[in-house]
C-alpha cells in the first residue's frame, strides 16, 4: 500500500513540476528553474520518507573540496541516485540523450539547463569528445559535473567494467574526482513499480581521487573504491533474499571482467 500511495504521488507531482519546469523555461531565468527542480527533488526525498517509511543517510558530506565539487563519479542503481544527489549538488551538469530534445515538454528544459546531450546513435569516440567538451564547459561556468561510469542504471549489487570516458574526462578536467557510493536500490530498485517500505539506505561521498594519475590507475582505483564502499552499504542495508541476490549479481559481474 505504501508503495502504491508514493507512486501515485511521485508520478503525479513529477508531471506537474514538468509542466512548472516547461513554463519556467521558457519565460524565465536557469537559476529560477533549479529552484524548481531543487523542491522537487526535496519533496521527493521527503515523500520517501514520509510515505514509504524509509530513511536515507547522506555520508561523507566532508569529503566534498570547499566550494563544491568539479567532477563527481558515482554509482548509478536507482533513479533516487540523481534526485537525491541534486539535493547535495546543486546546478551540476550531467549528460542527457541528445534524442530527448525532440520531446516537447523536454526540449526547452534541457535546453535551459544546458546540460551535456549527447546522440545515442552516435560514434564511441565521437559521444566521448562531446562529453569531455561538455564537462570542461561545465568547469568554466563553475558547475560540476556528475558522471554515471557504467554509463546505465544498475541492479543493487551488479557491476560493468567501468567506461574509459570517464578517465579521459577526468584527465582533461585536471581536477579532484570526488567518488560516490550508494545503496539506494534497497529502497528503490532501478525502473521496478514496487517501492520497499521501512527500510534504509545510505549515499556516501569518499575521499576523492587527486588530479594526475594515468588513465588506467584512475579507473582501477575509481572503480574498485566505489564498488568496494556500494558493496558494503548494501549489506548493511539489505536483507535476506534482497541481499543474497545482490551479492549473486556482483559476483556475477566481477567474474565477466575476469
Amino acid at each position: 500500500m505504501r508503495s502504491l500511495l508514493f507512486n501515485l504521488f511521485f508520478y503525479g507531482f513529477t508531471f506537474v513540476t514538468a509542466l512548472v519546469c516547461y513554463i519556467v523555461a521558457r519565460v524565465s531565468t536557469r537559476e529560477r528553474l533549479w529552484r524548481v527542480m531543487g523542491f522537487w527533488g526535496r519533496t521527493v526525498v521527503g515523500a520517501v520518507r514520509l510515505i514509504l517509511d524509509a530513511r536515507i543517510e547522506l555520508r561523507g558530506l566532508e569529503n566534498l573540496p570547499p566550494g563544491g565539487p568539479k567532477l563527481v563519479v558515482a554509482k548509478h542503481q536507482s533513479e533516487l541516485d540523481g534526485i537525491l544527489l541534486a539535493s547535495v549538488i546543486p546546478h551540476f551538469g550531467a549528460v542527457a540523450m541528445q534524442e530527448l530534445e525532440r520531446y516537447p515538454l523536454f526540449g526547452p528544459i534541457l535546453r535551459k539547463l544546458d546540460l551535456v546531450l549527447v546522440a545515442v546513435s552516435g560514434e564511441r569516440q565521437g559521444r566521448t569528445n562531446e562529453v569531455i567538451e561538455g564537462a570542461l564547459r561545465m568547469n568554466a561556468q563553475g558547475r560540476p559535473m556528475i558522471i554515471f561510469p557504467e554509463a546505465t542504471l544498475m541492479s543493487l549489487g551488479a557491476k560493468e567494467r567501468y567506461r574509459k570516458g570517464v578517465g579521459h574526462i577526468y584527465q582533461a578536467m585536471g581536477v579532484d574526482a570526488v567518488l560516490v557510493a550508494s545503496s539506494l536500490g534497497v529502497i528503490w530498485p532501478r525502473r521496478e513499480w514496487k517501492k520497499h517500505a521501512h527500510q534504509s539506505a545510505a549515499i556516501e561521498v569518499l575521499p576523492p581521487i587527486p588530479p594526475g594519475l594515468d588513465l588506467d590507475t584512475f579507473m582501477a582505483e575509481a572503480e574498485e573504491r566505489i564498488e568496494t564502499a556500494t558493496m558494503r552499504l548494501i549489506r548493511e542495508h539489505a536483507r535476506g533474499e534482497v541481499l543474497a541476490a545482490a551479492k549473486d549479481r556482483h559476483a556475477r559481474g566481477v567474474a565477466n571482467e575476469d
